[in-house]
């Protein structure tokens, strides 16, 4: 059984939130608490249901 964390579809999910982490803070105070919260949430939630349907398969 292929683990989750040896992914294509979580590797790159990680990386999103990677760069997502990283650019948000070039944001401007406009968007940076809105826009990018909401991205850095969404981003973690995809890899939080990435996590939760490989562990349902167990």
């Amino acid at each position: 059984m292929t683990l989750y964390y040896n992914l294509a579809v979580y590797k790159s999910s990680y990386e999103l939130l990677k760069i997502i982490l990283l650019e948000s803070d070039n944001f401007s105070r406009q968007y940076k608490y809105t826009l990018g919260q909401r991205m850095k949430d969404e981003a973690m939630t995809l890899i939080k249901n990435i996590f939760l349907f490989f562990q349902s398969l167990l």
